[in-house]
């Protein structure tokens, strides 16, 4: 609680509440330094709200959010509800703060969950009595991890966690996946990354950056949606990106369809 946290840093950068105050620093000083980090932020935020909407009008109904913490502009519960107001949805959080700001947004909902469990202990969160209660793995299943496993190292087999995650997913299911990239094209996006990265080491979370030719592995075995996995801000945009925005390709993000 006295190091800058992803999550809640996550948070701040889109605008939230839920940070502390050595958050709210680190938070202004990578602003400053790397403006295009917020951005990204902000960006893969909307991926997750058009990935929810297009699993939910798939017709799925129950959705695993594995670790984004509660976040400023629409959880996932409040999202998948705008197709289907029965939608069920377990959160897995493992830091303190979004966990309890989780539990007092859910409340007594009887259609979500949180759990206070780390991502990296797939039995854990897949044989939790919540989970179970509110999840059945006979039908399809929206699981998304995004921001999520740039704070996995590689020692925590992140490919291995995952694909125990998809394991009792059924055909029909869907994975959202997003994941910071150091190969961008702009110089100046590889240099603010490059400070970001350094920075997030005096945090509680480093950062874990991956070529896109793994992260497009870990989709293997599913229907990749169009367009596919591409940059920030490039998954089914519903407004002509600005300049700002196709510059800012810290990374790739996608949705794939188990079969």
């Amino acid at each position: 609680m006295d190091r800058p946290n992803g999550s809640r840093l996550y948070d701040y950068f889109l605008g939230g509440t839920s940070y502390l105050p050595v958050d709210r620093d680190a938070g202004e000083e990578i602003a400053r330094e790397a403006p295009h980090w917020a951005l990204g932020a902000r960006l893969t935020r909307t991926f997750a709200r058009r990935a929810v909407q297009t699993m939910a009008n798939a017709g799925i109904d129950q959705f695993l959010d594995l670790g984004s913490g509660i976040t400023a502009g629409g959880t996932v519960h409040e999202l998948a509800r705008l197709v289907n107001p029965e939608a069920r949805t377990v959160f897995v959080h493992r830091e303190p703060i979004a966990f309890e700001l989780g539990r007092q947004l859910v409340g007594d909902d009887p259609h979500a969950g949180v759990l206070k469990v780390d991502i990296r202990d797939p039995d854990a969160v897949l044989n939790h009595p919540v989970t179970r209660g509110l999840i059945d793995f006979t039908r399809p299943v929206g699981l998304l991890a995004v921001g999520t496993f740039v704070f996995v190292g590689d020692g925590d087999d992140p490919a291995g966690l995952l694909r125990r995650y998809r394991e009792p997913a059924v055909p029909g299911s869907m994975i959202a996946l997003s994941h910071v990239s150091d190969d961008s094209a702009h110089p100046e996006i590889a240099a603010e990354l490059r400070w970001v990265r350094r920075r997030y080491e005096q945090t509680s979370t480093p950062l874990n950056v991956r070529p896109r030719a793994e992260i497009l592995s870990w989709l293997e075995g599913t229907e990749i949606l169009e367009p596919g996995l591409v940059r920030y801000g490039r998954w089914r945009p519903e407004y002509p990106l600005t300049e700002a925005q196709l510059r800012c390709d810290y990374g790739y993000v996608g949705v794939g369809r188990v079969v």
